[in-house]
């Protein structure tokens, strides 16, 4: 379990894997809605729709869902077919949150770049995966710009705890 966040000029991205990406989820909830709307959610290896949603319905099942990603300025999911836990992150038809499958293994059998049989990932490293870098990249720029001279934007209570 793994969870970060990534501060920018007002605007954060909230990161997490497997069970961080619950956490994640109910941080984002427990946030007012001007807030909200600054923040993106990244969930890798995200089991709020395979697990949670099927055990916990109430809190985490598709309506909850749909509504979280309706009130996030961006939510970008990464799923491996491999991965036990985590999966895709459906939120309604014509909405988009999933990036996936990614390859795993990144490649088969032996080549000269690869030489050796490559490791089938699953439920980790994907933070290495090139999908993670340009995911992060792509919900910084979906962001909503902060205020002038890098307040934070307009209804915001211009606190912060980092």
């Amino acid at each position: 379990m793994s969870t970060w966040t990534a501060r920018t000029g007002g605007r954060i991205i909230l990161s997490g894997h497997s069970q961080g990406s619950v956490l994640a989820a109910a941080a984002v909830w427990q946030l007012d809605p001007a807030t909200r709307r600054r923040v993106a959610l990244l969930t890798y290896g995200c089991p709020l729709e395979r697990l949670y949603g099927r055990w916990f319905p109430a809190h985490f099942g598709p309506s909850q869902l749909c509504s979280l990603h309706r009130e996030l300025s961006a939510w970008r999911n990464l799923w491996r077919r491999t991965d036990p836990i985590g999966g895709p992150v459906r939120v309604g038809e014509g909405t988009v949150v999933d990036r996936g499958p990614l390859k795993d293994p990144v490649a088969y059998g032996r080549t000269p770049r690869h030489p050796l049989p490559e490791p089938v990932l699953g439920h980790s490293c994907f933070p290495s995966d090139p999908a993670f870098a340009a995911e992060r990249a792509a919900l910084l720029r979906r962001l909503p710009a902060p205020g002038p001279a890098g307040l934070p934007a307009q209804g915001s209570s211009g606190r912060s705890s980092g």
